[in-house]
């Protein structure tokens, strides 16, 4: 089992990423997120890993946090996921947000994942509902996790896709000093999108 893999960044693919470790060159699939998060080609990167093996194939998937492989773990034992649909879950959501939903059987939010129908988010639900005492749900924040997708929603209403929007919501949140009206967020959001 590869627990972990540290490497130089030697490429960056669709869904994936090369990595050079001692002249030897890994591809490892990842979360649509973390792409966007990596540095300039040549920095080093160290990712949690999961080695998938199947009769025809060895792929190797790979995250920053050690909560998003166990997170990951998880979802890929719910009948129906596999690990296209862990990568997609996990590109929306984080472990913590994901904790939030399961408990409150928030299908609707699940649903806005691409591949996750009703009747899998409501299987993923039933499946995962006793196990969630694996994570920690993000500040116990309830109100503040529907705060933060209402935020996303608005933008994705106006067009932007819901992994753009959820990494702007994320990045204009730094930039307050404690929770700003949602309003406020959503412009902050919408600066940072228009620049990209």
């Amino acid at each position: 089992m590869i627990a972990f893999i540290r490497g130089k960044l030697a490429g960056v693919l669709n869904g994936s990423i090369l990595l050079d470790v001692g002249g030897i060159g890994y591809e490892i699939q990842v979360p649509l997120n973390l792409l966007n998060s990596l540095n300039d080609l040549g920095s080093e990167v160290t990712l949690h890993t999961h080695l998938a093996v199947r009769e025809d194939n060895l792929s190797l998937y790979g995250f920053k946090e050690r909560d998003e492989l166990d997170c990951f773990l998880k979802l890929i034992n719910v009948s129906g996921i596999g690990p296209r649909g862990g990568l997609a879950i996990l590109t929306i959501f984080s472990p913590g947000e994901l904790t939030r939903i399961i408990k409150n059987e928030d299908i609707p939010s699940l649903t806005r994942v691409p591949g996750i129908g009703k009747k899998t988010a409501g299987r993923l639900i039933l499946e995962l509902k006793d196990k969630i005492s694996w994570l920690e749900p993000e500040q116990d924040k309830e109100d503040a996790g529907r705060w933060d997708l209402d935020a996303v929603e608005a933008l994705e209403a106006l067009g932007y896709p819901a992994a753009e929007s959820r990494r702007a919501v994320q990045e204009a949140l730094r930039s307050f000093d404690q929770k700003p009206p949602e309003a406020e967020l959503v412009k902050a959001a919408l600066r940072l999108l228009v620049k990209l």
